[in-house]
């Protein structure tokens, strides 16, 4: 087939590959007879599909400036996918057609994203977008929308603020109602901290592996879950001790006493103490599962610590409210606490030596050192080693990660391979 040098060739884009799914014909289509063909098939088909319209629209240009109209077709994946067969079917049209230039017809701003490809290869004379007219600025504003929206979706800090956030306040409002404004302000101001700290991706990213490890065949999941029930127990308490002893700290001393009956006559903080008890013990079931003994170590310290501090906060209240327990009992339960802390410390440092040895090797042979790309350019300085299961996941340095296999050398500088 051939065409007037003069003439431009109308081109018609269907990005999303309407067309292949719903008749089963795939792009270029050329010629006028054919386009009409596949308008009227696909009108059949779904007449409400919008690619109808430009099909139409871009065969009543062709047969008003008496030229060819050729249709491209993407693929239902839209993005690189779609953008690569246009892309391979314009080369295809060009070769065969050798036009001067094109009338581009779309349906809507989506099939639009290609002009820049077609540009970069042939001329475009003018641009027409066939829609409804009644819908042209609801599809607009559409498009927007959904364009935003997959923006948000994509990018992982995004969704945590406009969905993340707003969600979890809107479920404060539907359980407690307006007195949730206090708890309302309490996790908006968590979620600042973690963020202005820099915390924010290892704390989501360590709950979202806690909730994926979450499983009716693991032993933990059913701790986790009397945890919970611990838990909620001991706020009740708490609330129940608050409303009864009338807490009151119009001043230091008044308030550091009011504080210390609290803690002495309530059960509250034991079953606080009792819930991170249970949670580090779910944490070792799931650890030793693994074999992951060096987190097995930290837990069994952390645990430890936590008995600990409930020893000496406990010791501490009935100091201020009981006049025969005497500050040399109080300093007695903190010593005694102490050094029983730091025998546990040096126990499991027996028990996990070897697995400890492996640990501080790696961090040694990664940590403080100067990070560089294959052509030396300097990029930072590892701060931190991510260590699983004893192997090397990660480095750190700053806020960004460079995972084990883009590692390409280890020596007085670690040189990662450039992307």
């Amino acid at each position: 087939m051939t065409l007037s040098n003069v003439k431009p060739v109308v081109l018609c884009v269907d990005r999303d590959d309407d067309i292949g799914r719903n008749v089963g014909i795939k792009g270029p289509i050329v010629g006028r007879e054919k386009n009409l063909e596949v308008a009227r098939k696909l009108a059949l088909v779904d007449p409400a599909d919008t690619d109808v319209n430009a099909l139409y629209g871009a065969l009543k240009l062709a047969y008003e400036l008496d030229t060819e109209v050729v249709t491209l077709t993407g693929d239902e994946k839209v993005g690189l996918i779609s953008d690569r067969e246009i892309s391979k079917q314009l080369e295809k049209v060009i070769k065969e057609l050798k036009p001067n230039s094109v009338i581009f017809v779309s349906d809507g701003l989506d099939d639009e994203q290609v002009m820049p490809i077609i540009q970069s290869r042939v001329k475009i004379d003018s641009v027409e977008t066939i829609v409804v007219r009644q819908s042209k600025e609801l599809e607009k504003a559409y498009f927007k929308l959904t364009h935003f929206l997959k923006e948000v979706t994509e990018d992982p800090n995004l969704a945590r603020l406009i969905f993340g956030i707003p969600g979890i306040v809107l479920l404060l409002l539907a359980v407690f109602g307006t007195q949730a404004l206090s708890l309302t302000i309490g996790v908006i101001g968590v979620y600042l901290i973690i963020k202005g700290f820099g915390w924010e991706e290892e704390f989501f990213q360590r709950t979202s592996e806690f909730l994926k490890s979450l499983s009716v065949e693991r032993i933990s999941t059913l701790i986790y879950f009397i945890a919970f029930i611990t838990f909620t127990l001991g706020l009740s308490y708490a609330y129940e001790s608050i409303q009864v002893n009338n807490l009151n700290f119009t001043d230091f001393n008044t308030g550091i006493n009011t504080l210390a009956a609290f803690i002495h006559r309530s059960n509250a903080l034991n079953l606080i103490t009792v819930t991170f008890l249970l949670v580090i013990l779910a944490r070792i079931v799931d650890e030793w599962a693994v074999k992951n003994f060096i987190h097995v170590r930290r837990y069994l310290i952390l645990a430890a610590f936590i008995v600990l501090i409930n020893v000496v906060l406990d010791a501490g209240a009935e100091f201020m409210i009981v006049e025969e327990f005497g500050f040399g009992n109080f300093i007695f339960n903190g010593v005694v606490g102490v050094l029983s802390l730091w025998i546990w410390t040096k126990l499991t440092d027996y028990f996990f030596s070897e697995e400890i040895e492996i640990m501080h090797r790696i961090m040694r042979d990664h940590e403080g050192k100067e990070i560089v790309d294959s052509e030396g350019n300097r990029l930072g300085r590892a701060s931190k080693a991510v260590i699983i299961n004893l192997e090397l996941k990660e480095l750190r340095y700053g806020r960004k990660t460079i995972p084990k296999k883009d590692i390409a050398s280890v020596g007085d500088k670690i040189v990662v391979k450039t992307k």
